[in-house]
């Protein structure tokens, strides 16, 4: 499915990199006290960087492609009957303005801006900004992934590596949104692989397993502006991402969520770690 031409394609390209040298490259290491606040949580933080980038990409990626929609963590946090556009026929662009908040806002990387574009609960095409290293992920469905090196004009395409044996794989887990049994199982089994750990950033931890820099990630909570972007670059560079029997979409709402660079890894990860 084309909902792109290759103009509309660029430029949303553009539109990702303005929206964060506007609004949030700006504000990195220099945010005021009432810059930050929180939602849900004390630790669910949003900063003006967040709200700023949304309002930008939303009249930006609307007004690249007519008649669609934006579906924003932000707009959502207000809202929760913005999810809905998901499900309906109208092509969302789901949007993360600043995905890595709490590092962001504590003055340290990584951070990234990430969106996707969804139409009947399928993920067509995604990008992912990392502003401190200019450099875009981009992938297409059935087209591939290519990350692109703003400042050297330098690009390649990405493939995930397949590590045989658990000892030979690293991955990513979100312990704090495991179900408890899962989550005490993992922490006891986490020395059965090569290394576990969790960085505060989705959109990074799908960059590193669709490099081959890291091999599998598990993740609890499924905001779909954490998981939909980088789930088609995984994909697309060759991995899977599934929950229970199914591939995922962004109109799953339960996990766990499992990503991984090949089914062999994800049925040894997953062993693995969960086992008693």
């Amino acid at each position: 499915m084309t909902l792109l031409s290759d103009t509309q394609r660029d430029a949303v390209f553009t539109a990702v990199i303005e929206a964060a040298e506007t609004a949030v490259l700006p504000r990195f290491q220099n945010l005021a006290d009432n810059e930050i606040g929180s939602k849900t949580s004390p630790s669910d933080l949003v900063t003006i960087a967040d709200r700023e980038a949304e309002l930008l990409l939303t009249k930006s990626l609307t007004a690249i492609l007519p008649g669609s929609v934006v579906v924003g963590e932000e707009a959502v946090s207000e809202n929760q009957n913005v999810l809905k556009a998901i499900n309906e026929d109208a092509p969302v662009w789901i949007v993360d303005p600043v995905d890595g908040t709490r590092n962001f806002a504590n003055g340290q990387t990584p951070f990234c801006v990430m969106v996707a574009l969804a139409q009947r609960g399928t993920t067509q095409a995604a990008w992912i900004w990392r502003p401190i290293d200019s450099e875009m992920i981009v992938a297409f469905r059935d087209e591939g992934v290519r990350l692109f090196e703003t400042n050297t004009g330098f690009d390649r395409p990405l493939q995930v590596s397949r590590p045989m044996t658990p000892t030979d794989m690293n991955g990513f887990v979100s312990f704090k949104y495991l179900s408890e049994e899962n989550r005490l199982a993992a922490k006891k089994n986490a020395k059965k692989m090569r290394r576990i750990q969790a960085i505060g950033c989705a959109g990074e931890e799908y960059l590193r397993i669709a490099e081959g820099r890291d091999h599998f990630a598990v993740f609890g909570s499924l905001n779909p502006w954490d998981h939909a972007p980088g789930s088609l670059i995984v994909e697309e560079a060759g991995g899977l991402a599934v929950i229970g029997g199914e591939s995922y979409s962004p109109v799953h709402r339960q996990g766990p969520l499992w990503v991984a660079s090949s089914a062999h890894v994800f049925e040894t990860a997953r062993t693995r770690l969960f086992e008693a």
